[in-house]
């Protein structure tokens, strides 16, 4: 045997833990280093579940209707909800997605302000045909 490999046979074995390689099973390999454009089922399922709430939230924000209200009401208080159990929770949802729950409150929350702001100063871009011609000071205007 040569000289190296004499020193290297009889060299003690490391026992310290943090010299230990990482063992990784190949579902949390491919979990980290896969591409972010691919979804198991179950998380398309949860990020159909999300974009359907944010949507009826969006959507249904300045609603009169009943039905278009309950619809507001029922996505509002499911965003608002910190309840992580229930498997479909809005947090339980966000961590799945890694994204960060708070956050998106905060977004839906500074744009709902936003919204309910421009509410109040819309205007009429144009009128009615049936009162396109008014009466003021006894003159016909157009």
């Amino acid at each position: 045997m040569s000289r190296t490999n004499t020193a290297m046979a009889h060299r003690p074995i490391n026992t310290n833990p943090f010299a230990e390689p990482d063992v990784l099973t190949p579902h949390q390999f491919f979990k980290v280093f896969r591409q972010k454009g691919h979804m198991d089922p179950e998380e398309k399922l949860m990020f159909a579940v999300l974009t359907d709430a944010v949507e009826c939230f969006q959507k249904h924000i300045g609603a009169t209707s009943r039905r278009c209200r309950a619809l507001f009401n029922e996505a509002d208080a499911w965003i608002a909800s910190r309840d992580s159990l229930w498997p479909f929770s809005f947090e339980h949802i966000c961590s799945m997605l890694d994204i960060s729950p708070s956050y998106l409150r905060l977004g839906l929350a500074r744009w709902r302000v936003a919204c309910e702001c421009d509410r109040g100063r819309r205007r009429r871009i144009r009128e009615p045909l049936r009162y396109q011609y008014r009466m003021k000071n006894n003159r016909l205007t157009v």
